[in-house]
């Protein structure tokens, strides 16, 4: 008898499913609220259908975002568990810090009453108070040290790094800087040219004018190239990612012409120098600063120059053109040894040296080359044993690895890495700046644009620039509380004479005022450098006697008895017709 055979159940849409489950859903949401009308109408407050519509009325809404009173409390009595009462929480918690310390009285409630825990209180306390004072102690002798270590002196060190901004702060008015009148700015800018130097005896209604046109003296400087729609100083700053080319970048009839012209005021100007009627004068390029000094100044005998930064790159192409420098900032290596190391023991000196060789340090150099270029020679001869190419493993290239394993590297684009060029070779630093264009950008918002020429001398081609002046009254802080001053700020390319004769000026009218000096930080380490005591101080005057120099500024320049006599000045003080500054080298 043949038996039916089974039927396969029907297949089903997902869509179809889903209406399923949705008019299921809807109807066990209908019949809940249902349900919960017929319950709110029973409570006391509620009202019952209405006739008319026949809807149930539920009262007051629900806050979905409220909790209620007994979840409330049941929060709140889980939180608040006593210890000994809980399922382990408390108990256990002590019981693993129990495993971790020593104490025995874990497990005992602390009680803050009783006697033994006073002083034990007490006594960590105390322990406290005497580290905190121990600790204290440095940090206030530290202090007194600093505070003493202030001193005053008639003048201040020489400084040679260049200033983007001066300002001075006193507690009197500046009452004679006012608006510039048109005979105040002639007689100023006269003053500047011809190099006239001022006879503080004058009547004291003219005083006022005299020190306004006196501002506008000490404020200027001769520069070139000058293009006022270019930032040509400070030339060694940040460009930022998104920065615009040079208007002459893509024009080499004009680069030729701008370097044709920098090119003849560079050589007035050096040969002013060399001449004895300009005392210095500044270099600058985009990523290095020149500083040309003449003889003389600071104790030298010769024209000299300092660079910074330099690379060792830049130092082995001036070796092969024949300029000698020398890094004054790197310590030498030269050191005697004591004579209690010699002596150690008892052994005597002449005794130990006559048994064994006394090797020089030039012969340990060539030691340890000698064998460095043994293993590069190894390292080479076992690639080629190995059938592989040299040039598939550059790092292993002998020449690359004896450059990397210069130590002058190091000093590469740091402060130490100032060099000195002295006689015959500064002559031949400008030979090679002249004909080289190793100072001039390649690209960025400087490319093809000359080197900035800074000098206190007027040469060819050099414009007179102005630096600008405002003065007024500002509010600092001292302490917890705010305090009026009023200041005197000169912005733009300040030099070192720049900065005498404003400090000249404001001290023959204020009694106290204190100086805050912003440095171009590439040229600070120009202030670092030891003077050299070469020449007396008479024949340092004679050699400076056509710069038109005023005495105090030739004293000013001539110095270099003292290792204290430079010094690259933060802030300045000057009280008493006494100084005191902070120095950063």
């Amino acid at each position: 008898m043949d038996q039916p055979v089974p039927s396969s159940p029907a297949w089903k849409k997902p869509s179809d499913v889903m209406k399923v489950r949705l008019k299921g859903k809807k109807r066990r949401s209908v019949s809940a609220s249902h349900h919960q009308a017929n319950a709110k109408a029973t409570l006391p407050g509620s009202q019952g259908p209405d006739a008319s519509t026949g809807e149930v009325r539920t009262g007051k809404r629900r806050n979905p975002f409220g909790h209620s009173s007994s979840a409330r409390e049941r929060k709140r009595a889980h939180s608040e568990i006593l210890p000994g009462e809980t399922e382990g929480g408390s108990h256990q918690n002590k019981l693993f810090d129990a495993l971790d310390t020593e104490a025995g009285e874990v497990f005992q409630e602390p009680s803050t009453s009783s006697p033994a825990n006073l002083n034990r209180i007490k006594s960590e306390s105390d322990t406290n108070l005497t580290r905190l004072a121990q600790s204290e102690e440095p940090k206030a002798a530290a202090d007194t040290g600093q505070s003493q270590s202030l001193t005053w002196k008639d003048s201040y060190p020489v400084d040679w790094c260049l200033k983007t901004r001066v300002r001075f702060l006193s507690d009197s008015p500046f009452t004679w800087c006012g608006t510039l009148k048109t005979n105040e700015e002639a007689a100023g800018l006269s003053w500047f040219t011809r190099g006239t130097h001022h006879d503080e005896t004058i009547p004291a209604d003219e005083k006022d004018a005299q020190s306004r046109s006196r501002l506008h003296q000490c404020g200027m400087v001769w520069m070139h190239p000058s293009l006022p729609w270019v930032k040509l100083y400070p030339r060694i700053h940040n460009e930022g990612k998104q920065t615009r080319p040079s208007f002459v970048a893509n024009d080499k009839d004009l680069q030729d012409s701008l370097l044709t012209s920098w090119c003849e005021s560079f050589r007035s100007l050096f040969h002013q120098l060399r001449a004895g009627h300009c005392p210095y004068f500044y270099l600058c390029g985009y990523q290095s600063t020149v500083l040309f000094r003449a003889a003389g100044v600071g104790g030298f005998k010769h024209v000299h120059a300092f660079l910074t930064p330099t690379t060792k790159g830049l130092r082995e192409l001036f070796k092969a053109e024949g300029i000698e420098v020398s890094m004054p900032l790197v310590p030498s290596k030269d050191s005697t040894p004591s004579q209690g190391d010699n002596n150690e023991n008892g052994i005597d000196q002449e005794h130990s040296n006559s048994h064994q060789p006394v090797k020089t340090e030039e012969d340990e150099d060539d030691d340890e080359e000698d064998f460095n270029q043994e293993g590069d020679d190894a390292a080479s001869s076992w690639l080629q044993s190995m059938g592989l190419d040299q040039q598939s493993f550059p790092t292993l290239d002998p020449r690359r690895v004896k450059f990397q394993r210069d130590e002058s590297i190091k000093l590469d684009n740091r402060p130490q890495s100032l060099v000195l060029i002295s006689g015959s070779s500064t002559q031949a630093l400008y030979n090679f700046l002249l004909n080289s264009d190793i100072m001039i950008a390649p690209t960025g918002t400087q490319a093809g644009i000359p080197p900035t020429l800074l000098s206190p001398a007027p040469f060819e081609g050099g414009t007179l620039t102005a630096s600008k002046v405002k003065s007024g009254k500002l509010q600092i802080a001292v302490g917890t509380s705010m305090q009026g001053c009023f200041h005197l700020e000169v912005t733009g390319p300040i030099l070192p004479s720049n900065v005498h004769a404003l400090t000249q000026l404001v001290s023959s009218s204020q009694e106290r005022f204190s100086v805050n000096l912003s440095n171009h930080s590439p040229t600070i380490m120009f202030s670092a450098v030891p003077p050299n005591n070469a020449i007396s101080l008479r024949d340092r005057k004679s050699k400076l006697v056509n710069c038109n120099l005023s005495p105090e500024l030739m004293d000013y320049f001539t110095k270099g008895e003292d290792t204290d006599d430079h010094a690259t000045i933060q802030e300045l003080v000057f009280a008493e017709e006494k100084y005191s500054w902070t120095s950063l080298t």
